[in-house]
């Protein structure tokens, strides 16, 4: 026979009325003299997620500026480049533009291959001139004067013209990309838009360079340093430079000087592109319908859940409010950073592992309940649930993580910011640990005493043989 009385057999609500009927009088006292230890914690957490929360609402805004500057929400332009040489390396020839347009500063570009390249560049940048460099061929050579044959273009270099075009064969290089290690932009002056580059050779280069600045410098002669034929600096020659290194005062742009560092990192287009056309891009996706459709899907996600668990769906509700938010937050803390870059593709990606953590998050609280309902105190059901969990959702964790970063790292083509679909996931881990421990199990807690006054309304109705 079950003593009842004194708890000792009894489930659900008897057991915790057995419980709080035997609660020590000195916590009871000092519950009565101040907020216990185990609400003050409770609160610690649910103010810590409402910072969070905050936080990552502000790093959203302007969300037209922050996540809704790709071509899919904002449009843009178009650039189509026909190939100028036939049968080439289409998908090569794209990965290096878009690598290019990165290292230029061009946010969110997507770049495309077929029978041409295809530029897509968001609303909101002044990127055309960017653009136009990417796409050129890339050949960074250095010319002797005494070896230029055009005598028009030559006079001219010679006059101190800058931005002379040679014609095609009317030169020979003695140094290209490949001898050169890497340029660097050098702004001339803290007062001047205008920049020079930083030269350095490999050993090979140096090696030639060397020599033909020896030869150069008793006679004063000059080398032009020449980006695609155009004829960008021609510096006269003094003395024999060995080191490796020079320093040319070009007076480029910085577009211009980030360009040619961006062809030396490249190397020259594996196909060379023709002129380009530029075209208008509409948004693909309406900011208002999207709005729309969150909003009915929460009602419908916020009606499901009073259904199926009641009160406690309240709880499950705030979680998902909380994961999407946080979700949203680390995306606009990336896309800032110039990692995310907002597509309809990635918001895709995004909504289905929000939904997928707030399944795991569901699962926690239906353990909770459960547990509730078999007799845990409501105060302890959290961490029992928790615990009975805790390896399944490290492993969880740890595969979004992985898998997220795999995506983004290695899968994505030509490039890190082009498949940024693959950090939603890590976000999504970190979102759903972050509101299980600051938003599910501090609710569950904070909302014991209720759960025993009025178990049914909670849906934690017990499960005791009288009951029944």
């Amino acid at each position: 026979m079950r003593d009842e009385k004194n708890g000792k057999g009894a489930t659900g609500v008897r057991r915790w009325g057995a419980t709080a009927g035997s609660a020590p009088r000195g916590r009871a006292g000092r519950a009565g003299r101040g907020v216990p230890s185990d609400a003050r914690s409770q609160i610690a957490a649910l103010l810590a997620a409402l910072v969070l929360l905050v936080a990552s609402v502000l790093l959203a805004l302007p969300p037209a500026e922050v996540l809704g500057w790709g071509v899919d929400f904002a449009g843009g332009t178009s650039y189509s480049y026909a190939l100028a040489d036939g049968a080439a390396d289409t998908a090569a020839t794209a990965a290096a533009v878009r690598s290019r347009l990165s290292a230029l500063g061009v946010r969110g570009a997507r770049v495309s291959s077929g029978e041409g390249v295809t530029v897509e560049v968001p609303a909101g940048q002044d990127a055309a001139d960017a653009v136009a460099v990417a796409t050129r061929p890339g050949r960074v050579e250095l010319v002797r004067l005494d070896a230029i044959s055009d005598a028009d273009a030559l006079a001219r270099v010679q006059a101190g013209a800058s931005g002379v075009v040679l014609a095609e064969g009317s030169y020979e290089a003695f140094l290209d990309n490949s001898s050169i290690a890497s340029i660097d932009p050098v702004r001339l002056s803290a007062s001047s838009d205008l920049y020079g580059i930083q030269i350095a050779f490999t050993s090979e280069g140096a090696e030639a360079f060397a020599e033909v600045t020896s030869e150069l410098a008793p006679v004063g002669g000059q080398v032009a340093v020449v980006f695609d034929g155009t004829v960008v600096a021609a510096p006269g020659v003094s003395d024999p430079i060995t080191d490796g290194v020079v320093t040319v005062s070009a007076g480029l742009s910085l577009t211009d000087a980030a360009g040619m560092q961006a062809a030396v990192r490249t190397g020259v287009l594996p196909a060379e592109l023709g002129e380009g056309t530029a075209a208008p891009l509409a948004p693909a996706v309406s900011g208002t319908g999207l709005l729309r459709a969150l909003v009915v899907a929460g009602v419908a996600a916020l009606v499901a859940l009073l259904a199926t668990m009641r009160l406690l769906g309240l709880v499950a509700y705030a979680g998902l409010v909380s994961v999407a938010v946080l979700e949203v937050g680390g995306l606009a803390a990336l896309s800032r950073a110039g990692l995310f870059v907002p597509t309809g593709a990635a918001y895709v990606v995004a909504a289905i592992v929000v939904c997928a953590t707030f399944l795991e998050l569901l699962r926690v609280l239906w353990r909770v309940r459960s547990c509730v309902r078999g007799g845990t105190d409501p105060r302890d059901a959290g961490r029992v649930a928790l615990r009975r969990h805790a390896r399944e959702l490290a492993v969880i964790a740890v595969a979004f993580v992985a898998g997220g970063l795999a995506l983004f790292l290695l899968v994505s083509e030509g490039g890190l910011a082009s498949n940024p679909a693959g950090l939603a996931w890590p976000v999504a881990a970190v979102a759903g640990a972050l509101t299980l421990l600051l938003v599910c199990l501090p609710l569950t807690r904070a909302f014991s005493r209720a759960m025993r006054a009025n178990p049914d309304a909670w849906g934690v109705a017990p499960r005791d043989e009288g009951d029944r």
